[in-house]
């Protein structure tokens, strides 16, 4: 069967016309094992990764006639993408059919159903639903649709949604990712996904409702032979771990790193992190070649971390940055505005914390009330109304704090602290890198004039000429 899979995305016009993505361009990791799975069951598969590909419906449907297009459709502004997209491939051709993941229809699943563009959707990781679903439209095998676990699907006008799909605890089964699907040279760092799940609870996030508190990981041997694969086949000399914690299995954390420092691979490495990391952990992370760490502060309040739920303390994520300064390992803090109950206390806490670390690199996001957590029911119980339509929802998360104001703080003050925010981002970063003779990130792994050219576009591209939002 010809399945194409797709990563919305917004772009615009950048130097010379030519069209950019709005963030820095990442793997698509999802996609990328869904693609393997597929190929491995012996499917045409195609990626169209918008952060990279300027293609539109018209040019696959003539060059690679799809059957079944996959569309992942996280929240967010990409949704309008994916309904035009999904809208213009019936339009051409309405036998197509249309199947959305990831983590909006997931949690919505009854009312991405309702539209007219969507015909079924996978519900969490969707290796093996699409796998059975593309083998059941292609040769009835299983025979019939309520036997896929994992999906939803539309009958005689009724949603139909099946039991969960297992969940996959020993990511090792997996085969790697498809890189070959997708122009490796495009992305701005090359990125794993090693882990699913977060053992956290913080009630804002959309991970407890999407993965239901399960947990599912790599072995740190395949970690490495990925990364071997990727620096024999495309020269990668940095990675990226894109998942929420790399960290909190500390055995494997500590056998990665051993691997890496035995193995002598000559690579740099970046990670988010939960607060807690001891002095043993960071010193293995720092020989193992480990340059950046971000981790989520979300505020510099005590009152407002407990009413999230969050498990680190304010000491927890002063001692975890005191010992990444230490080991020259950057340190990046994630923080949230506009959470409910948030007050001007609370913000100004949050800034005092910022000083008493000394201005270190931060993101600053506007909360965002992800549907199926706990606190986007708070939210609805204190006067949300959720948007009807998945057309509603595009609509409702492209405003800047959705429109709506849960807190006690001034628009204003968020308002200038984000503008300072966007307005100093790379000196603070650079100014705060010197201060603390952190030149890992920047330099080159070896003096090749590729690698020195490799280092000078990623650091141009992202931190001097990439937009910044929130």
């Amino acid at each position: 069967m010809r399945i194409l899979l797709v990563n919305p995305a917004k772009r615009f016009k950048g130097f010379l016309g030519k069209t950019r993505s709005l963030q820095p361009t990442v793997l698509p990791n999802s996609l990328l094992y869904i693609g393997a799975v597929l190929e491995k069951g012996g499917h045409q598969v195609q990626i169209w990764d918008q952060q990279v590909d300027d293609r539109q419906p018209a040019d696959f449907l003539r060059d690679f006639d799809p059957q079944l297009v996959g569309f992942s459709v996280s929240v967010g502004g990409i949704i309008y993408e994916a309904i035009d997209q999904s809208r213009e491939f019936k339009r051409i051709n309405p036998d197509i059919k249309i199947v959305w993941g990831n983590v909006h229809p997931s949690m919505l699943t009854e009312q991405t159903l309702a539209e007219d563009y969507v015909d079924f959707v996978a519900i969490g990781p969707g290796e093996y639903t699409l796998l059975e679903l593309a083998e059941h439209l292609e040769k009835s095998q299983p025979p019939h649709l309520t036997d896929i676990k994992g999906l939803a699907f539309k009958e005689n006008g009724q949603v139909v949604i099946n039991p969960d799909r297992p969940f996959i605890k020993n990511l090792d089964e997996l085969p790697d990712p498809s890189w070959h699907l997708v122009p490796m040279d495009d992305y701005w760092e090359k990125s794993l996904n090693t882990s699913r799940g977060c053992p956290s609870k913080c009630i804002f996030c959309y991970n407890p409702p999407f993965h239901k508190g399960q947990l599912g990981e790599f072995s740190a041997d395949r970690i490495v032979g990925q990364m071997e694969i990727l620096k024999g086949r495309y020269d990668v000399t940095l990675f990226r771990f894109f998942e929420d914690d790399f960290c909190h299995n500390r055995p494997r954390l500590h056998r990665f790193c051993q691997l890496v420092i035995d193995k002598k691979m000559k690579i740099r490495w970046d990670c988010d992190a939960r607060a807690g990391l001891t002095e043993e952990d960071v010193r293995l992370m720092k020989q193992s070649g480990c340059a950046s760490v971000g981790f989520g502060v979300e505020s510099g309040s005590p009152r407002l971390l407990k009413f999230i739920r969050k498990t680190a303390r304010l000491e927890d994520i002063k001692e975890t940055f005191k010992l990444l300064v230490k080991y020259k390992i950057l340190p990046k803090l994630y923080l949230i505005s506009e959470l409910p109950t948030e007050t001007i206390e609370d913000f100004e806490a949050t800034k005092q914390l910022i000083r008493e670390l000394g201005n270190p690199p931060y993101q600053y996001v506007s909360f965002l009330p992800y549907p199926g957590t706990e606190l986007y029911n708070y939210c609805v119980q204190r006067g949300l109304e959720p948007p009807k339509t998945t057309e509603e929802w595009a609509a409702f998360i492209s405003q800047p704090d959705c429109g709506i104001k849960w807190g006690e703080v001034p628009r204003e003050m968020t308002a200038e602290f984000k503008r300072k925010l966007v307005k100093y981002y790379f000196w603070r970063r650079t100014s705060f890198a010197l201060r603390h003779g952190m030149f890992a990130f920047y330099l080159p792994v070896n003096m090749s004039p590729k690698e020195i050219l490799r280092v000078i576009r990623f650091w141009w591209r992202y931190y001097v000429t990439r937009p910044l939002h929130g």
